[in-house]
Formats: C-alpha cells, sequence, structure tokens
C-alpha cells in the first residue's frame, strides 16, 4: 500500500477582490524531495506558496502526512521564506541572524556551518539595508535554514546570485534533501529549476497544467522529448 504523502493540498481556491488568483489547486509531494513550482511573473507561485504555508487566507485544505493542518498551526512543519522581504534592515546582519537563531531554537553549531556554506563571514558587521543583491538572498536562505520544520518553502532562491553562487546554494539544498528535508522552490527561470529539483509544478494563470519528473511531464504533454521549456511551451 503507498504511503501518504508528505504534503498534499487539495481544491485549494484563492480570489482577491473578485478576482480569482488560484484555482482549484490539487497537489501532493512526498517527502525528501526537492520540488520547483514553474512559472512566468503573475502565474499565482507566490500566492500558493503563502496559502500553503498559511500566511494567506483560501479555500481548500492543506494535510501533512494525512492530516488537514489548519493556518495557525502551520508553522511547525512548513516553514516559508519570501524573496525580497528583508529583515530588520537598520540591523546588523550578525545580530540578525542571532536573533532568528534564537528564535527558531537553533544550535550556534549550525548558525556557524551556515555562515561559513553561505560565505556570509565578510558581510556579518554590515546593516542589511547594505548588503547587495546576492547577500541579501543569501541571508533570506540562511534564515531559511536555521528553520527545523520539515518542509522548506523559498521564494525564488536563486534570483541575485551568479552562476557560482547558484551551483554552492545548490550543493547545500541538496545536503538538506539528503538529511531528509523536503524543500519547495519557487523559480522563475527553468534552467535552474531542472539543475536541482526532482519534480516540478507548472503553474499559469493561477492554475496547475501538470506535475511530475520531467519524464511524465512529457508524457502529459505528448512530447517524446525535450527540456522542460518545450514541455512548458507545449502544455501552454
Amino acid at each position: 500500500m503507498p504511503s501518504e504523502p508528505l504534503l498534499r493540498v487539495r481544491e485549494l481556491h484563492r480570489s482577491i477582490g473578485g478576482q480569482k488568483i488560484l484555482s482549484a489547486i490539487n497537489l501532493q509531494i512526498e517527502a525528501g524531495k526537492i520540488v520547483a513550482i514553474i512559472g512566468p511573473n503573475g502565474a499565482g507561485k507566490t500566492t500558493l506558496m503563502e496559502c500553503v504555508s498559511g500566511l494567506q487566507p483560501h479555500d481548500g485544505s492543506v494535510e501533512v502526512e494525512g492530516a488537514v493542518v489548519p493556518a495557525g498551526a502551520r508553522h511547525r512543519f512548513i516553514f516559508y521564506q519570501p524573496d525580497q522581504v528583508l529583515p530588520y534592515p537598520d540591523h546588523g546582519v550578525y545580530s540578525t541572524l542571532l536573533f532568528f537563531q534564537s528564535m527558531l531554537c537553533a544550535g550556534a553549531d549550525r548558525l556557524s556551518e551556515i555562515i561559513d556554506r553561505l560565505k556570509l563571514d565578510a558581510v556579518l558587521n554590515k546593516a542589511v539595508k547594505e548588503l547587495s543583491r546576492g547577500y541579501q538572498k543569501r541571508l533570506l536562505i540562511s534564515i531559511g535554514l536555521l528553520s527545523k520544520s520539515p518542509i522548506l518553502l523559498l521564494d525564488e532562491p536563486f534570483e541575485g546570485l551568479d552562476i557560482k553562487q547558484t551551483k554552492e546554494v545548490v550543493a547545500i539544498l541538496n545536503d538538506e534533501k539528503a538529511n531528509g528535508r523536503t524543500l519547495v522552490l519557487s523559480i522563475h527561470q527553468i534552467a535552474d529549476a531542472q539543475r536541482i529539483a526532482d519534480e516540478f509544478l507548472l503553474v499559469s494563470d493561477g492554475k496547475i497544467l501538470g506535475g511530475g519528473t520531467l519524464e511524465q511531464l512529457r508524457e502529459k504533454s505528448g512530447l517524446s522529448e525535450g527540456s522542460l521549456e518545450d514541455v512548458f511551451v507545449a502544455l501552454t
């Protein structure tokens, strides 16, 4: 008998001011996977992540290991790190990290490891608002890594990073997966998604066009071969 997926979303809908943002979202994600949510700007990727994590009201249910989890309790299972939302911009980078370390009950060794792997040593004494786009992104990722939630949602984790930095972050996220964590990444660039994800969710106009591995999506789109971009174009 197949095991229950770690995360399941059933018939999720979200409307704002009478406008439908998400329609009939159904998905399931197995434990220990890296799943990329792919779609153009305005497709509903960020709204979907905010609804799943409990930050936005919605119709439909979010389940973890088969149990419906109310919005107010999802922080125990799901940590969502948004893009371009800088915490405490006037504070120093290190004091900000210490705050989140304490709030998320992470150990000192874990913080040191994250600082080292994301190469934040050079900017620890800078104010958060003084950071370059790349360092801002690394700071946001570090906060997500400090959390202990088994499901980590990251919005655009590679935005603002150069090729070398992207490869480094890919390695870090793959290590998180190897340690049993499940990651859901909202990604605009399809090449970045193919570089890291085990499975993909293709989103357009607030609807899921398809989900699964590249091979499964090729089959759904009627293509015998082709890249993820080819599949996305065929499905849209």
